[in-house]
């Protein structure tokens, strides 16, 4: 099993077996017992969610060279003896290794090593190395954080998680003051028809979420949606790369904009026209093609999606050392949707994401391109502060750099 363990972690973090395919082989597996498959997801899980803490500490930024399995080895059986998942002594772990790997890990790394011990970094002198073995992330990307979010947030950027505690009432189905007067874990926030949680339960486990009586949201998209408010749009056309409850948002508190969409990807169109007949929405209409302007254009691009929300074990292991790729992608899929605003009209863009290549010099560079645009308003929130999520938006207004 230690050696099933090891190869399935590795591929994994090689790209060649996704996690998610790896959880749903695991599940109809009839090789293993029940106990044993909670084994190897526990342990698989826990070599994922730690192996940069490991690499780092072994490691100490460069000074020692060890290989992705031999990494995965010692940091099974450190993380093993922590947590005590499975019986497994030293002998046990030596003899799943290839040879040459037994004979290193006998000589460097004996059982006194045992449990790995983060090393005190110098914060002073190398305060993303630091971070990178305390929380398990690649020390390129967090050179990169520091950089884009600044040494004073980057602590609170890593250390922190979004969660979801507001959204928007759906009055389509009860007003305010009835679901306020029913609904005593929810409270009014800013404004009268959204809602700040404070319950203790989960809140998708409350009855309201699974009627539809309210729709989840952060304060970042809520402040979103109130831009279209002033822009005050007739028609308009929502493009979206990345999934959002955006137009969600945007549909049930404008029910006067009459909104067409469209998405590239079979998954986000069938996100996208679930929600229409889930809430139905009747303003909503999906084009396969796009054949006219409108006053307002939105989309929602590509990134990498380093916001501080990682849903998925693997995915630090699928960003590329070049994060450069995403700034480019998410470039051609704002660039493709440009000739579709009106004259005088307006575009948005979102993007979730805290890289500054993704999201400023992205706005920048595309007022730079495209000098009948002008950068209106921008922001970037941050899942570290309350009821946020980190999300950035630009608003262009066409027509405004005639002179």
């Amino acid at each position: 099993m230690i050696k099933h363990i090891i190869d399935t972690t590795l591929k994994i973090m090689e790209g060649t077996l996704p996690y998610q395919v790896f959880t749903k082989e695991l599940s109809q597996s009839a090789d293993f017992k029940e106990e044993e498959k909670q084994v190897i997801r526990t342990l698989v899980n826990g070599l994922l969610n730690r192996y940069f803490r490991y690499y780092y500490s072994l490691t100490c930024g460069g000074g020692v060279t060890l290989s992705k399995v031999e990494v995965l080895a010692l940091s099974l059986f450190s993380f093993n003896i922590e947590k005590n998942v499975m019986k497994m002594s030293y002998e046990d772990l030596i003899s799943a290794l290839p040879t040459d790997v037994q004979i290193k890990l006998e000589r460097d790394y004996p059982p006194t090593s045992f449990p790995i011990k983060i090393p005190a970094f110098d914060r002073n002198e190398d305060l993303a190395l630091s971070y990178a073995a305390r929380f398990s992330v690649p020390f390129y990307l967090i050179e990169q954080l520091i950089n884009d979010v600044g040494k004073k947030n980057i602590l609170k950027f890593l250390s922190k998680r979004p969660q979801d505690l507001t959204g928007l009432i759906n009055e389509s189905l009860i007003t305010s003051e009835q679901f306020f007067s029913e609904n005593k874990d929810f409270v009014k926030a800013d404004k009268p028809n959204q809602f700040i949680y404070q319950g203790a339960d989960f809140i998708k486990k409350t009855a309201v979420y699974g009627d539809n009586k309210i729709i989840l949201s952060s304060q970042s998209l809520l402040d979103i949606a109130d831009v279209i408010r002033h822009i005050n749009p007739k028609s308009m056309l929502f493009v979206q790369h990345e999934d959002t409850s955006l137009i969600l948002l945007i549909s049930i508190l404008y029910p006067q904009i009459a909104i067409h969409y469209t998405a590239v990807d079979a998954k986000s169109k069938f996100i996208l026209q679930h929600l229409v007949r889930k809430f139905n929405l009747k303003n909503v209409t999906y084009v396969n093609h796009i054949a006219q302007t409108y006053d307002l254009v939105m989309t929602t691009l590509s990134s990498s999606n380093v916001n501080g929300n990682i849903r998925h074990r693997d995915f630090y292991f699928r960003l590329p050392e070049d994060l450069s790729i995403f700034a480019e992608k998410s470039k051609n899929e704002l660039s493709a949707i440009k000739d579709y605003v009106n004259e005088k009209g307006s575009l948005i863009f979102t993007v979730t994401t805290a890289l500054r290549a993704e999201t400023h010099y992205q706005a920048l560079s595309f007022i730079h391109e495209n000098p009948e645009f002008i950068l209106e308003r921008e922001k970037q929130f941050y899942h570290f502060n309350e009821l946020h999520e980190t999300v950035y938006y630009a608003l262009f207004k066409k027509g405004s750099n005639d002179n």
